[in-house]
């Protein structure tokens, strides 16, 4: 079970609090779940981040995502006190045991199995430290995502994030013209693929796409299923992109639509569109990055030179 933490950041964006306090008020029983994802965003605003994001691997396979196979250095020392700070929220006590950067870079690449080792090394349950781990992987790749806007792909045509390789939580339809546009949740990146395609199995025949819609009325959520692979994706109808943050906020307040594909014998694949196999190396002995006129610079700390 997930247990707030007085010492965790919270994230400065007032807008952001007050959806969180609405959902609270709204649904209590996710109070452990907003404590978790509240503590990830605000370490998304410490500039240590940007200083790790890595130029992507030259010779990755054409349809792999910007992250694959990438080597990410990061301030060893900060790295581990943000990752930690997110494994207290979740364990308390035993957060300590568990090697932070290890569940980090498994994170990235979801791998369960080596999440599952860590967890058991640390006496911890094995679903928080996934649930913790992928929180953790928050700030670094939402900083992947500013930095390496430029180096993704103009058209992506991949059902996965063109950075991170997940599945996208969400399908946007966005002003006018209604393009989708799919939105990852844990990097924030959008991608446009032709609305008659399965984001999973690629299927693009009619017939074996659809949608299911929610009653009362509601015009701006649905859930798009495929018949041929099973798979389902949310879908909403927005005047503008959500904000990264709101994405999994929204995810977490349409619940009922996953409910409500389960019953119908839809699912989401359990794993990754495509696993990065990344690698974490630490540098130790930065300065930390401080912000002065619209970019980030290194402070050294007392006797570095």
């Amino acid at each position: 079970m997930l247990w707030p933490h007085a010492r965790i950041r919270r994230a400065r964006n007032v807008e952001l609090q007050e959806r969180v306090a609405a959902v609270r008020r709204e649904t209590p029983e996710s109070d452990a779940w907003l404590t978790l994802l509240e503590a990830a965003l605000g370490e998304s605003e410490d500039g240590v981040w940007e200083a790790a994001v890595p130029s992507p691997a030259a010779e990755r396979p054409v349809k792999a995502p910007a992250l694959s196979h990438a080597q990410i250095t990061v301030d060893g020392r900060a790295a581990r006190r943000s990752v930690r700070r997110l494994l207290t929220v979740a364990l308390l006590s035993q957060a300590r045991k568990i090697d932070a950067i290890a569940v980090l870079e498994a994170a990235l690449g979801h791998d369960d199995a080596r999440l599952e080792a860590l967890a058991q090394a640390g006496n911890a349950d094995p679903s928080v430290v996934r649930v913790a781990g992928q929180m953790a992987t928050i700030p670094l790749l939402r900083a992947c995502a500013r930095g390496l806007a430029r180096e993704l792909p103009s058209t992506w045509w991949e059902g996965y994030c063109p950075l991170c390789g997940a599945w996208p939580v969400v399908a946007e339809y966005t002003g006018l013209e209604r393009k989708r546009q799919l939105r990852c949740g844990r990097c924030g990146v959008g991608w446009a693929i032709p609305q008659l395609r399965c984001v999973y199995c690629d299927e693009t025949h009619h017939d074996n796409l659809g949608y299911l819609t929610p009653e009362a009325g509601e015009q701006t959520r649905k859930i798009e299923v495929c018949n041929t692979c099973k798979g389902y994706l949310k879908a909403v109808t927005t005047v503008r992109p959500l904000a990264p943050w709101a994405i999994l906020v929204d995810d977490l307040t349409t619940v009922p639509l996953d409910i409500a594909a389960l019953e119908r014998g839809y699912r989401r694949p359990e794993r990754p569109g495509y696993s990065l196999e990344c690698r974490i190396t630490e540098r130790r002995g930065w300065g930390r990055l401080v912000e002065v006129g619209g970019g980030w610079w290194r402070s050294l700390r007392q006797g570095e030179a």
